[in-house]
């Protein structure tokens, strides 16, 4: 014969019928393939010009460039800035939510705790001075037994009743998750915190970035500043000469005003050059935390860290379209906002299904009136259930808008995907093209220098004019300026590569 089923016994069994329940009824939206597929390679990648990624840190990729300056300040960036804290603020708000919401996947218990006094006044109306206990159990319609009132109808009493009561005990609430509601919002809380954890790591890629580009730009306007400076030298020895030569009667007036207005326009050069190093370095101390007026100037340079275009990596990394997707923050990030989104669906349909509860509350307490006084316990248990029949298509609406931002977010990371393509392919051609430039650049320099050398030569030893010379000068000093201009476009790419392609920072 089977044991009689009390009351308690078929709570239990209720409760392990819909713990069953809940391996197998899991309301679940699969996360949408991308239509977007990377393609095999880079076809702007040439492979004499690219170097094993294996044997490169693209986390740290700046530690590549032998320059301690830039080395320190993108260390410092990375610590202090503003844009990267609030990043990882958020991250620490997200992991707060991920607890908030798994939370509710287990039961809910409480402590409670009261004490109270009710005293009769002469008209026989209560006056209560106590915390009335809780009456029903959290989340569940089972009411709890009440105090009861005390009333003395006759309001001659000399001594008047007094009575008080206290007690503790504790409850405990448990909304069964058998379509996975709350499994669903867990897992999109979770989703949305490793974006944000994705939106931090694009912040330190943006940051080291920024950081290097105003670094190597404020290198080349320190070196264009120093060239022009010889460049006004050379222009204004040329000037004496016009000027002599003048005075000798051996030149005309306009010889002398035109090497004149040479000279002030070469002078005018250096304004603007000095107005953008000192906005670059402006820069430079608000991405490394620091206020605008706290880095006036750059250690100068040395022969082990020379701050100019020997500095930049020759080779460039090699990656594959498939690595740079692996690899993206921002890609990364969005696929992982669709996930969010998909999890977030799957709980707007499970808003149609039935809820369960559970509940238990155990209490202890004692009463007295006047000089009689009772104590004892009591126990109660339930189970609830909630099934929505009439929502005037509230929760359908929030299926639809769901399944909206879920196809929204699909489609916002394939053009994640697709932009990130496309920078990391324009990076490789720009560069390329920019070596050849460079390439270029570099012999017209070398050849002008040569030329000036020769033509400062022929007037040592008399068989040429100063003139000569000095415009020799002048032209060389012209295309170092121009490969200077030609090499910092080339760092500058160089940085924006390997933004594109990604850091390197590990998947969390």
């Amino acid at each position: 014969m089977s044991p009689p089923r009390t009351p308690a016994r078929l709570g239990l069994i209720a409760a392990a019928s819909l713990l069953g329940l809940t391996a197998c009824t899991t309301v679940r939206v699969d996360v949408p393939e991308s239509r977007v597929h990377a393609p095999d390679r880079f076809t702007q990648v040439e492979t004499n010009t690219v170097t094993d990624t294996s044997q490169v840190d693209l986390a740290r990729w700046w530690r590549t460039i032998p320059d301690p300056t830039l080395q320190a300040l993108i260390e410092q960036g990375l610590e202090a800035n503003a844009d990267v804290r609030i990043a990882a603020a958020r991250v620490r708000e997200a992991r707060a939510v991920v607890t908030q919401a798994e939370s509710a996947l287990y039961p809910t218990l409480a402590a409670l705790g009261y004490a109270g006094r009710t005293q009769q006044n002469e008209t026989g109306v209560q006056v209560p001075n106590q915390v009335q206990p809780p009456s029903s159990i959290p989340g569940l319609p089972v009411p709890l037994p009440t105090l009861p009132a005390i009333n003395v109808p006759t309001p001659n009493v000399p001594k008047l009743p007094i009575s008080t009561y206290s007690g503790y005990g504790f409850a405990a609430t448990w909304e069964i998750d058998i379509f996975g509601s709350r499994r669903s919002d867990a897992e999109a809380a979770r989703s949305a915190a490793l974006a944000n954890e994705e939106r931090l790591h694009g912040a330190q890629l943006m940051v080291a970035g920024d950081i290097a580009a105003s670094y190597v730009e404020a290198r080349s306007l320190e070196r264009r500043i120093g060239v022009l400076s010889r460049t006004i030298a050379q222009g204004e020895r040329l000037q004496r000469y016009a000027q002599g030569r003048f005075d000798a009667g051996q030149a005309t007036r306009y010889d002398v005003d035109r090497v004149g207005a040479q000279v002030q326009a070469l002078r005018g050069g250096t304004a603007p050059l000095q107005t953008l190093l000192q906005s670059r370095l402006r820069r430079l101390a608000v991405l490394t935390g620091q206020t605008p007026q706290q880095l006036p100037s750059l250690p100068a340079p040395t022969a082990a860290a020379p701050a100019d275009g020997s500095a930049i990596p020759s080779k460039l990394p090699a990656v594959l379209p498939s690595d740079v997707l692996e690899r993206r923050p921002d890609v990364r990030g969005t696929a992982q906002l669709v996930r969010a989104r998909a999890a977030q669906l799957g709980s707007a349909k499970a808003d149609l299904l039935p809820r369960f509860y559970l509940g238990f509350l155990a209490n202890d307490g004692r009463i007295e009136i006047g000089d009689v006084g009772a104590s004892g316990r009591f126990t109660s248990w339930g189970a609830g259930l909630y099934l929505p029949i009439f929502e005037a298509g509230r929760i359908r609406a929030r299926i639809r808008a769901s399944d909206a931002q879920l196809e929204a977010a699909v489609a916002q990371h394939e053009q994640t995907v697709l932009a990130a393509l496309e920078d990391v392919e324009n990076a490789y051609g720009t560069r390329r093209a920019l070596d050849q430039r460079s390439a270029q650049l570099q012999s017209a320099w070398q050849t002008a220098d040569l030329g000036a050398r020769h033509a400062q030569r022929l007037f040592d030893e008399g068989n040429g004019l100063l003139q000569g010379a000095i415009e020799a000068r002048l032209n060389a000093l012209q295309r170092e300026d121009e490969l200077i201009q030609a090499e910092t476009a080339r760092a500058l790419v160089t940085v924006a590569l390997y933004k594109a392609v990604g850091g390197g920072w590990p998947s969390p």
